[in-house]
């Protein structure tokens, strides 16, 4: 399945002919398939349902997420979600429509012209930083310096204003100018005249611009959930919740980066305990309630295990830092009412144990490098598998060796319920779409 005119969606340039786009998907899908979209969503749904619960459903079922997949299954570029929303939409929706997964899942999209207006330097972005075909990157960096704690601990307000947002955004950096701001209530006036300074109105002018393009951008591209939900597709999850991911990773990903917590481990981890446990305060308590008036199971919380895999961190290191916060706000998800939806990214096989004291059938795993075999042993009686489909094997392998791997997976893990087919990763955008195709057909075509 190449792109040919069949994903073209280049004329789709307004909401209107967005509309139309979606109108003619979803005549397609009638014609294929013989049932209403709500027939659709209904089955669907109570598939995943199924596995999320611990049950075995009538097949396994299948995520297909990816958002750098749909502009090159569609010929456009990386950059589209970026700059180009009404199109990349298009061709999220197309991408969906045409292989049928049982449940979609995407990552979150962010405004080019926003990153652009800001200057953001912990991020590289298609069309931006980077070409236009060259996936988005993440920069490691120390935004909050070893002798920072103390500040941060105590008014993580005015350490954010003055500190974080000055060396993340080249456009904010005059706000390291402003004096400390945690007394400042009785002398708010005399700031004033910093406000007026020529550099502080080009940061309101920044500010006021980057606004416009992130309302103007959010407007375009809409609600893309809701739209795949019209077509039949349920969500991974609707609208989130719960109290949030591992501190740790905040930690390392926001502030200290890789290099900055690995050191604070050993030289200051009294301080970095204190900030976890700061951090993982204010988790716990804007944590609200799931929707009780919703049915079904619903994700909430559990997060992403970045830089607590088994290459990452030893068993000490994950107990003093790791786990112990972590385990606290999904402890509290779960008593709110959520399931926690945890990505163990790379090799989490010493972390198996760990996943056994959260409560059985309350927690869902998706693993990436993991071995899912092994997982399935460990785990499959205490919690909901997803995964995990090589990026790898969808890039370079034949489809008979998909199928073949496929068919392994669902027979293995599949067995008894409890488990959801999807590849490793979303960055699968150099993976052949008969791939791709191959993997989400495989649910179909097999049974455990």
């Amino acid at each position: 399945m190449a792109t040919s005119t069949a994903t073209d969606v280049s004329g789709v340039t307004t909401e209107e002919s967005y509309r139309e786009h979606l109108r003619r998907l979803g005549d397609e899908s009638a014609r294929r398939t013989g049932k209403s979209p709500h027939q659709l969503y209904q089955e669907r749904q109570k598939r995943f349902w199924d596995a999320i619960e611990m049950k075995e459903p009538d097949r396994v079922p299948v995520i297909l997420g990816g958002n750098d997949f749909a502009s090159k299954y569609c010929g456009l570029p990386l950059s589209s979600s970026y700059y180009d929303p009404i199109r990349w939409k298009a061709a999220y929706t197309k991408m969906i429509a045409d292989f049928e997964p049982d449940v979609v899942q995407s990552s979150a999209t962010s405004s080019g012209a926003v990153l652009d207006i800001l200057e953001a330097k912990n991020t590289l972005w298609p069309g931006g930083t980077l070409p236009p075909d060259v996936m988005h990157q993440a920069i490691d960096g120390e935004y909050l310096k070893e002798d920072e704690y103390d500040l941060f601990l105590e008014d993580t307000a005015d350490f954010t204003i003055r500190r974080y947002l000055p060396r993340v955004y080249g456009a904010l950096a005059p706000l390291a100018k402003l004096p400390s701001l945690g007394d400042r209530a009785a002398g708010f006036l005399a700031l004033l005249g910093t406000f007026a300074s020529p550099e502080f109105q080009k940061v309101a002018q920044s500010l006021k611009r980057a606004a416009e393009e992130q309302t103007k951008y959010r407007q375009a591209m809409g609600n893309v959930g809701a739209d795949l939900t019209s077509l039949g597709f349920p969500p991974m999850s609707e609208g989130g919740g719960g109290a949030g991911g591992p501190a740790f990773d905040q930690m390392a990903n926001t502030y200290r980066g890789w290099k900055g917590i690995v050191t604070d481990m050993y030289r200051r981890p009294e301080k970095l305990i204190a900030a976890l446990e700061k951090i993982n305060k204010g988790q716990l308590a804007r944590a609200t309630p799931a929707d009780p008036k919703r049915k079904g199971p619903q994700l909430g919380g559990g997060g992403a295990i970045h830089r607590g895999s088994d290459r990452f961190l030893s068993k000490k290191q994950w107990e003093t830092f790791y786990w112990p916060t972590w385990k606290k706000s999904m402890l509290k998800s779960i008593e709110l009412g959520y399931i926690p939806s945890i990505f163990a990214e790379g090799f989490c096989e010493n972390r198996f144990e760990y996943f056994l004291e959260l409560p059985k059938g309350k927690v869902v795993l998706r693993f990436a490098d993991t071995d899912m075999f092994k997982a399935k042993e460990a785990l499959g009686d205490h919690c909901c598998l997803i995964g995990a489909v090589p990026s790898t094997l969808l890039q370079l392998g034949s489809p008979s060796e998909v199928d073949d791997y496929c068919k392994k997976l669902i027979q293995v893990c599949g067995k008894g319920g409890g488990y959801i087919l999807r590849s490793d990763t979303n960055a699968i955008q150099d993976a052949k779409p008969e791939n791709v195709k191959v993997m989400v057909d495989s649910a179909r075509k097999y049974h455990p």
